[in-house]
């Protein structure tokens, strides 16, 4: 009977290496992906960001706010 019991030990024990084994390399390859560069707008595509922004109606609230604030604080 101790020897069934070692031998589930043993089985557990060598199961647990091959299992943190298989999961290190995965853990490994994320880290090493590359950071991907930041994409550089053409002057066409700041324009159509600055278009959309300035026919948004949170942007338009927003600056309206400011500009309110801005009356006030000069005061």
């Amino acid at each position: 009977m101790t020897e069934n019991t070692f031998d589930r030990e043993a089985l557990k024990n060598e199961l647990r290496e091959e299992i943190l084994n298989e999961l290190k390399p995965k853990e490994q390859t994320q880290e090493e992906k590359p950071a991907k560069p930041k994409r550089k707008l053409t002057e066409k595509q700041l324009a159509a960001l600055a278009a959309g922004r300035a026919k948004n109606p949170r942007m338009i609230a927003k600056k309206l706010r400011e500009e309110e604030e801005a009356k006030k604080n000069n005061k």
